[in-house]
């Protein structure tokens, strides 16, 4: 159900949207005929061109929403796009995760992305270890069973220290916040 809203609600951003980047692209238009009498724009009046112009940028915003760039999650849940189309993942506010491509899925706390590659702190659920570096290029998960293993790599190959990962929340913000927040569905 809340994934219906968040969808409807989407739908409502990108027709607004829509209606305000059509206006500007007339404004634009509109120049471009004043300085060009003779071109294709001033053949289009003014309502049309809105209604052209919105429609096809709201076709856009709509497929934009769904692609790796775009997609911010529906409903209870949520994406960050981390690089080399892989995503950090959290359900109902709760649950962070990265997911193999098989599948399988391994629960994080905190994490950060640095040189192609995500460092995370694992949750207490996994057995897997208690940190994890994951090469978002090679697509190669290497797993450590301790802070002062990972500790001891981490000083050796100057990889981010655990006090400095941050929550799901932060890159969340971070990432779809500000300009994206405002001008993209």
């Amino acid at each position: 159900m809340e994934s219906l809203f968040h969808f409807i609600f989407e739908i409502v951003k990108i027709s607004l949207l829509g209606c305000l980047y059509a206006t500007l692209s007339v404004k634009i238009f509109s120049r471009i005929a004043t300085h060009k009498p003779k071109s294709w724009v001033t053949k289009l009046t003014q309502k049309q061109l809105w209604w052209i112009s919105g429609f096809i940028i709201s076709v856009f915003l709509f497929f934009f929403m769904f692609t790796y760039w775009g997609n911010h999650g529906l409903g209870d849940s949520a994406r960050v796009p981390i690089g080399n189309f892989k995503t950090v993942r959290q359900i109902n506010g709760t649950s962070t995760y990265i997911e193999e491509d098989n599948g399988e899925s391994i629960g994080i706390e905190s994490f950060t992305v640095k040189d192609s590659k995500l460092f995370a702190e694992l949750d207490d659920y996994t057995d897997k270890g208690t940190y994890i570096i994951w090469n978002l290029e090679s697509d190669k998960w290497y797993f450590y069973q301790t802070k002062n293993e990972y500790l001891k790599l981490a000083k050796q190959k100057k990889y981010p220290l655990p006090d400095t990962f941050k929550d799901f929340q932060y890159h969340y913000s971070d990432y779809w916040h500000g300009w994206r927040f405002f001008l993209l569905p």
